[in-house]
């Protein structure tokens, strides 16, 4: 054995024992080294003078080591140890497997990376809880992350992690930590941006913002609590509105903001039936305006784009790039995304831009109206033609079909009636007057509806920005919908199996920290593969959150005769994992000691 100063992604020198040995495959045999003890970074032993790892070396090969921590390894300085494993088939010992997860070491480091640990514990102190509020919240998080199920179900998995993570014995008690969690989410929130902005730094240049919603297996709505005076001093949370998924139940809205690099910054419950434009403020209010970004860019897609939207994020200090329907627009917005004037193409005639600045007029909150100056981005692709054809290609059909044989407008859809022209057709019989109303195709408008199929226009307060940096960054809403589609599916944040809004709220917290996990791991893959020249250099690069889960659910120990332990492979996902984390997890049936020893080899490696 020998033992080795490393240093692993730029951080601290840290001192290790390893030993080599050698293995034969197919025939040839190859020298191999694994790692025996993580000892510690280099600076908590290190006495100051000239040459101490060389003297550390020396000292531990006449094994008489400097620090106390390599005495058990330097005494007669074994090379080889031979472990033998006895059974006996008459004890106790079942010789099932019992496995034990072991990736959520890698959870609990970044966890406590986070901050989250020092806020609740704090918590505790002041509130003088006697339940296990840090082990209760992993076990939530942990669970969300690995193997997503109810509370309930979650507390009965509590003894399937290698080393005990929860200290509580009462399902009820989780509970409970629904309750504080909730009292402390805007905290925790808070606490993880800080922690992360010191750490890997934020790139908050701009903050994309979107809205979804979750559905809940109920058909009434919560119901508000009033007032002595009559007025409601809460609203109910669970409300019917437009659903995403087209259910008529109740649902709750969220708002959620991320970074540049698609890392979450925190999120914001509000009423099923509150509008997705009514969302933003508040929760720029309560979040992202306390949080010292300075000036940041709001993007967001059209359904945010309001004047007081507009009005509350200049006040701030704060700028814009949001989209605005063509379809939607003022006769003069049309005519000019229609005049092919000013606009560039590129060179397969797929894409063309143009742009131009405008004044208009906005009511901000207040209720008085302001001018503003912007610029107004319009494209058009040849791809998002191709798609909007295809997705209104029967309608397209069915317009055509109206226009040949009139008499199909007895049996019109729905979303014909915008190009319907209305004429009041005079029936006079005797004394009497009765008009009915002729229905007829607008043919004009039809027109002008197929014309702007594939255009997109986007409206900025940056009016010093490229056409193409406006368009790419607007781009970036993908990372967010790709946010929400982890925190639905993966993280199976539905369906929810609680109903007060403290422990909906908590339910959210854990799913938002879980989904902020899964991204700082994804982060850390980028980080690792961009010193690769064949990575792709892109914030998707890496493993997608499924695989990061499956591959942290899988690794698992189970315990063997004599305390040693037996762990599963290592496969390519898990290996682009811990390699990205500076982690070496070549353990070969190590012993109980060693586990724990690799556990604090893991809670030290810098996730965050």
């Amino acid at each position: 054995m020998f033992i080795e100063c490393a240093r692993s992604n730029g951080r601290q020198p840290y001192l290790r024992v390893a030993e080599g040995y050698s293995i034969t495959e197919n025939g040839v045999r190859k020298s191999k080294k694994r790692i025996v003890k993580n000892i510690g970074p280099l600076s908590k032993f290190d006495d100051g003078l000239p040459n101490y790892v060389e003297r550390l070396k020396k000292s531990f090969k006449e094994g008489k080591p400097l620090i106390p921590e390599l005495q058990d390894l330097a005494d007669g300085n074994p090379t080889k140890e031979l472990v033998t494993i006895t059974i006996n088939r008459n004890s106790n010992y079942s010789c099932e497997l019992k496995l034990r997860n072991i990736g959520y070491f890698l959870l609990d480091s970044i966890y406590d990376a986070l901050g989250i640990y020092d806020v609740l514990n704090l918590h505790k102190s002041r509130s003088k809880l006697d339940i296990d509020l840090n082990g209760l919240a992993k076990l939530l998080v942990f669970g969300r992350t690995l193997e997503p199920a109810s509370k309930f179900k979650t507390f009965e998995n509590r003894d399937k992690y290698m080393f005990k993570v929860c200290n509580s014995g009462d399902v009820n008690d989780i509970y409970q930590a629904l309750t504080h969690l909730d009292l402390r989410s805007g905290s925790i929130q808070k606490r993880m941006n800080l922690k992360i902005k010191q750490a890997i730094g934020r790139n908050t240049e701009v903050c994309f913002y979107d809205v979804t919603n979750f559905f809940f297996e109920i058909s009434d709505n919560d119901e508000d609590e009033i007032g002595a005076d009559g007025e409601a001093i809460r609203k109910g949370l669970r409300k019917k509105g437009v659903s995403k998924e087209k259910r008529n139940t109740p649902i709750v809205q969220m708002g959620l903001f991320i970074d540049d690099c698609g890392l979450p910054i925190s999120y914001q419950l509000f009423p099923g039936n509150n509008t997705d434009t009514t969302t933003l403020r508040p929760a720029m209010k309560k979040t992202i305006g306390n949080m010292d970004f300075g000036k940041v860019i709001i993007v967001a897609d059209g359904g945010l784009n309001s004047g007081q939207n507009i009005a509350h994020i200049l006040d701030g200090g704060n700028g814009y790039i949001v989209s605005k329907s063509t379809k939607k627009s003022d006769k003069s917005t049309k005519k000019w995304i229609l005049d092919e004037n000013g606009y560039s193409w590129n060179k397969e005639a797929s894409f063309k831009v143009k742009s131009k600045i405008r004044e208009r007029k906005i009511k901000a909150e207040d209720g008085t109206y302001r001018t503003i100056t912007e610029k107004l981005v319009c494209f058009w692709s040849r791809k998002h033609y191709n798609r909007e054809r295809h997705e209104n290609a029967k309608f397209i059909e069915y317009l055509e079909s109206v226009i040949a044989f009139p008499d199909k407008l007895k049996d019109k859809e729905k979303k014909i009636e915008k190009f319907l022209k209305k004429q009041q057709v005079d029936n006079s019989t005797g004394e009497f007057v009765n008009t009915s109303t002729h229905l007829s195709l607008d043919i004009e408008k039809i027109q002008e509806y197929i014309d702007l199929m594939g255009y997109y226009t986007i409206m900025t307060s940056e009016i010093d920005k490229s056409d193409q940096e406006i368009i790419d960054k607007y781009h970036g809403l993908s990372r967010i919908e790709d946010s929400f589609r982890i925190t639905k599916s993966d993280l199976e944040g539905r369906p929810i199996f609680v109903r007060t809004p403290e422990h909906i709220n908590a339910h959210f917290l854990t799913c938002f920290i879980s989904l902020t996990m899964i991204r700082l791991i994804q982060h850390k893959i980028l980080l690792y593969q961009s010193k690769d020249p064949k990575g792709s250099g892109g914030w998707e690069s890496g493993l997608s959150a499924e695989r990061i889960q499956a591959a942290l659910r899988e690794w698992q120990c189970d315990i063997l005769p004599g305390d040693y332990c037996r762990i599963s492979h290592v496969n390519y996902d898990l290996k682009l994992i811990l390699d990205s984390l500076g982690i070496d997890a070549d353990l070969r049936l190590p012993s109980y000691s060693q586990m724990q020893q690799f556990k604090y080899t893991c809670d030290n490696a810098q996730v965050v």
